[in-house]
């Protein structure tokens, strides 16, 4: 029984607990915060760099709260610091496998250099926008909605052409003969750009990567409730099949 007692109480001195991280994962997360950051234009011609740290709460369902800048180079970068960082949406905290509350930061990091060279390869696309944009943060359904969000295209082109004209068959699905249908979940947000991606229904061989790069270059008319643009549940479905065009090198796989 003395034995017994002992086991249990080591096991519960050593308690399981795992951080809270972001739906989209880490690279995911980073590659939005990288895509929508605004330099601040005095910073940037001054080559100023450093970070902007934001502090949070989440709750045991992973919604943030309390937002707040704890540190900061400059403080024109903070409210786009902050507004990214309300963004991201999370997976609680967790001790022994149960969902926990937690304080939390997130570091947003300005690069001068590196933000130059990043948009020297780019170009910022300007989504026509006619309407106000909530500013609740709130995220909306698509039955909850006036007017769904649609891909945008400068050129008029549509979704299924820019994905067969864009997509790159990935070297290790051609290999092993991997082909299926990545299903993404996304929002759109209320200035057109998408946020949290997250893999819904995974093929694997580099597909679900290849399917993240492809929506991650897109932008959208943002969906309407109320008169204005609100941040809105989406999904997307992108197809790898053998016997296709590839329309990057001309064969078929």
């Amino acid at each position: 029984m003395v034995t017994l007692l002992l086991c249990a109480c080591t096991v519960m001195g050593f308690a399981q607990v795992n951080h809270a991280t972001p739906k989209a994962g880490h690279l995911v997360t980073e590659d939005f915060i990288q895509q929508n950051l605004i330099y601040p234009a005095s910073d940037l011609e001054a080559g100023n760099k450093g970070k902007v740290v934001v502090a949070f709460h989440l709750d045991e369902k992973g919604n943030g709260s309390n937002y707040q800048v704890k540190e900061s180079f400059s403080e024109a970068a903070n409210g786009n610091a902050l507004d990214l960082v309300k963004k991201i949406l999370w997976n609680p905290a967790t001790k022994n496998m149960l969902p926990v509350e937690t304080d939390m930061e997130y570091t947003v990091e300005y690069n001068a250099k590196a933000y130059k060279r990043y948009w020297k390869k780019r170009e910022r696309v300007a989504v026509p926008l006619a309407l106000e944009a909530d500013s609740s943060y709130q995220i909306y359904e698509l039955r909850q909605l006036e007017e769904a969000a649609k891909p945008y295209f400068a050129d008029g082109s549509t979704m299924p052409n820019y994905i067969l004209s864009n997509l790159k068959f990935p070297e290790a699905a051609k290999v092993g003969e991997i082909h299926g249908t990545v299903r993404l979940n996304f929002v759109v947000e209320t200035d057109g750009n998408v946020s949290n991606i997250t893999v819904q229904n995974s093929v694997g061989g580099g597909c679900d990567n290849e399917a993240i790069r492809l929506l991650q270059d897109t932008h959208w008319i943002p969906a309407v409730k109320n008169g204005k643009y609100v941040r809105s549940h989406n999904m997307q479905d992108i197809t790898f099949n053998f016997g296709e065009r590839n329309y990057q090198d001309g064969n078929s796989y």
